[in-house]
């Protein structure tokens, strides 16, 4: 009899563990270690329908843990819920476990308010059941939701409660994240000594457990804390001794930092072969874009550093500012005040929203004054812009205007002046001709000329700054008749009072104009008077 009782017990044992059952049970013993093995695991229960409530609320606990440390981000917090709405206080440490994955699922939807609630329902949970690995993970939670309000002192408190619960659990790999965090802290804060000193605790404890991961984060945050004093030199020996990873993220990291370090050394060349390591950027996109515009600025490339400058902006345009509705503190006093006063909930609730609608509004009509503001303001700037604009092109106007003017002033006079010598010339010529005889008047006349083609170049040498004798030595080929001629050119006469001033015809005028060209190599585009005034 007492055998039947044993078997008929043992049978509806084996009944009740279903595959289900058993699979899941599966997955929570790989999920410490093996966090993809369990993931495979439940992906293949994904398909069963008829769980139990026990088993679909331990699936959608066990789901969500396994996306958290596959660094796989939930889309939804429907899943968790299911955990969360099943376990209560009979079963504490579970429920504690789907209070804390509810956190950190609502942060990454960005809902604060719902995480700050699930944090504070945790650590009520975790109070009823002794597991310090729990402890640390809500403490280090909380300390993350400070750090991101900038609350440095509340953020360093409970790091420091997260690594005593993570030494109390025997967990050294999270003991020296949370040693990290304490670092970074006391960095914020500027306490250089203190900061390096839990960097180097780190470093000593995870020494034995060789994680390139963990050594890497270390010696970039001790590369970090030397930047910060401009201590260059130091910086670079430890981000040189910051070990490579198999995850991109922390080496381009590193060759960023690196780069950083050899910029502010003035060592541009090193720093640019460190950047060109970086092959994708990833979060530190910014800085990274930042960083290449400086460098590119230092070595006078601008157009390339515009580049960077417009990547830089259209880095900062698609990221997206979150803002915590409420502080983490608030929350957790409001949270216990609301447990002292049950009673009076409904009436704390009615004036809550109450204010809410009042805060609430005031928010949107200060929003639609700022953004009133702001409009107006950018309205009168390009209004202001315009005018300047406007007044800009009427002076540079009137200037080229003036600019046009002073040089017609001064060519009409060149011209007047040579043109009285040109009747000059005809006149002397004449009387010379009337004078003295044939012979006589030859060697008259060429002295003469001589003289008059001197007197013309030496006119335009006072306007034009001594062309002659810059074209004499740059074109040592050039005679002076050709020097005669450009002269001429110069003072915007024609074919037609050339050949008169030279005696000659019109046609050898034009012949003597292609050899100018030829002399001083002009391509057959380019005006040869063009050439001259910007020479």
């Amino acid at each position: 009899m007492n055998r039947l009782v044993i078997l008929l017990f043992l049978g509806l044992f084996l009944a009740a563990c279903s595959p289900t059952d058993k699979e899941l049970k599966r997955a929570e013993k790989l999920m410490p270690t093996n966090p993809d093995s369990a993931l495979l695991v439940l992906k293949q229960l994904q398909s069963n329908k008829h769980m139990s409530s026990s088993s679909r609320a331990l699936y959608a606990l066990l789901m969500s843990q396994a996306l958290d440390k596959n660094n796989i981000r939930a889309e939804s917090d429907s899943l968790i819920r299911i955990a969360t709405k099943y376990y209560s206080d009979d079963e504490p440490l579970r429920a504690a476990y789907a209070q804390l994955y509810l956190a950190r699922c609502e942060n990454n939807l960005g809902n604060s308010r719902e995480q700050a609630l699930a944090l504070l329902k945790a650590q009520e949970f975790a109070a009823k059941c002794e597991d310090p690995k729990l402890q640390g993970l809500i403490y280090g939670d909380k300390a993350d939701m400070y750090q991101s309000q900038g609350q440095t002192d509340s953020m360093i408190l409970y790091n420091r409660l997260c690594f005593y619960s993570f030494q109390k659990a025997n967990d050294a790999r999270n003991s020296v994240l949370a040693l990290i965090t304490m670092g970074n802290g006391y960095l914020h804060k500027s306490e250089f000594d203190s900061a390096i000193r839990f960097y180097h605790e780190a470093d000593k404890m995870s020494k034995p457990m060789k994680e390139s991961v963990l050594s890497s984060t270390i010696y970039r945050a001790l590369g970090g804390a030397m930047f910060k004093q401009q201590k260059y030199t130091e910086a670079l020996d430890y981000f040189r001794q910051t070990p490579l990873t198999e995850t991109d993220r922390y080496n381009y990291n590193k060759w960023y930092l690196m780069a950083m370090t050899f910029l502010r050394m003035n060592q541009l060349d090193s720093a640019k072969v460190y950047l060109c390591k970086v092959k994708n950027p990833y979060e530190m996109a910014s800085d990274y874009y930042r960083l290449w515009e400086e460098l590119c600025e230092k070595q006078g490339k601008l157009s390339e550093s515009l580049y960077y400058a417009k990547r830089l902006v259209d880095v900062k345009d698609s990221i997206q500012q979150r803002t915590l509705a409420s502080s983490f503190a608030g929350m957790e006093k409001k949270y216990k005040y609301e447990h002292l006063l049950v009673d009076n909930k409904n009436l704390v609730i009615e004036n809550k929203q109450n204010g809410i609608v009042l805060l609430f509004s005031l928010l949107i009509l200060s929003v639609i004054i700022i953004i009133f503001l702001v409009w107006r303001f950018k309205a009168n700037k390009n209004k202001l812009l315009i005018q300047k604009q406007i007044i800009d092109q009427r002076n540079s106007l009137i200037a080229a205007e003036r600019e046009n003017n002073s040089l017609m002033n001064q060519q009409m006079q060149m011209q007047h002046l040579l043109l009285k010598n040109v009747e000059q010339y005809r006149k002397r010529v004449i009387k010379g001709v009337d004078i003295s005889g044939a012979e006589t008047e030859n060697s008259k006349n060429n002295v003469q000329t001589n003289a008059f083609h001197e007197e013309l170049i030496s006119h335009v040498d006072l306007i034009h700054s001594n062309i002659s004798k810059r074209l004499s030595e740059c074109y040592p080929i050039l005679t002076q008749r050709d020097i005669l001629v450009c002269c001429l050119i110069l003072a915007d006469f024609d074919s037609g009072m050339i050949s008169t001033i030279l005696d000659v015809k019109p046609d050898s005028v034009n012949v003597h104009r292609g050899r100018l060209r030829k002399k001083l190599e002009l391509q057959n585009p380019e005006s040869l008077q063009n050439f001259l005034r910007s020479f």
